[in-house]
């Protein structure tokens, strides 16, 4: 296997304390794991902690991916990359040249329209993580890749958030309530009361209508998920 973007920049410490980083979830499943990345720092890290075949190459440069040549490919993951990249389809060009007629590539990018985003547009509010430089929708990610001339084999949609069930949110108001309650015995005075009232449990209602909200989306259809995984094959293996 192949894990393009082995290092998560900013975040691999605390994720490889929690065992949450994704090439330490991979090298627990697969037999041989690579990794490429562009984060020299971030490859030394993982080489300290004991991991091996590690380069660090910029998949976009032909030139660079030359070291990968020759070496034999089940599975290619391209985790929440492209987004990132100036050029996603310069990349793709260079990732079939890694491809065999058997290999599958896994791509996973952010929802443009997860339900998060959906409720952030309703409020003005455009909240995107600032080295993105692309949303991908399930129409838009599936183009990329078939004018890639890769062809779809499955699409997925995947969620970060688990809400809680309607009696828990319900425990959330409670919870509010006793808050209220607990500010308003230390207050003096109704005009102190009436900045808490104004504040706390505005804040927390327009929350609870919010999760109300997202849910109701998730119920109706997967199109609201947080992201999107694709599995694909290479058409005409280079």
């Amino acid at each position: 296997m192949l894990h393009i973007g082995c290092v998560d920049a900013g975040l691999m410490e605390e994720q490889f304390k929690k065992n949450e980083l994704l090439h330490q979830k991979l090298d627990e499943v697969t037999t041989l794991l690579y990794g490429v990345d562009i984060d020299m720092d971030g490859i030394s890290f993982l080489q300290e902690k004991g991991f091996n075949n590690l380069f660090f190459v910029d998949i976009c440069d032909e030139g660079q991916c030359k070291v990968l040549y020759g070496l034999d490919f089940d599975v290619i993951i391209l985790s929440e990359v492209i987004e990132h990249l100036m050029n996603p389809g310069l990349m793709l060009e260079s990732i079939k040249k890694l491809m065999n007629e058997k290999t599958e590539l896994l791509v996973s990018v952010p929802n443009a329209f997860n339900a998060t985003n959906i409720l952030n547009m309703l409020k003005g509010i455009e909240f995107v993580h600032p080295d993105h430089n692309y949303y991908f929708s399930y129409v838009c990610l599936n183009n990329l890749l078939k004018k890639s001339d890769l062809t779809i084999k499955k699409n997925y949609v995947y969620s970060f958030s688990e809400y809680a069930p309607f009696k828990s949110e319900y425990s959330t108001i409670k919870l509010i309530y006793w808050n209220l309650a607990k500010k308003y015995k230390a207050a003096s005075g109704w005009l102190q009361f009436s900045k808490i009232i104004s504040g706390d449990f505005l804040y927390w209602l327009t929350h609870f209508f919010e999760i109300r909200f997202v849910k109701f989306l998730y119920s109706k259809t997967v199109f609201f998920g947080d992201g999107l995984f694709v599995c694909c094959m290479c058409i005409t293996v280079k």
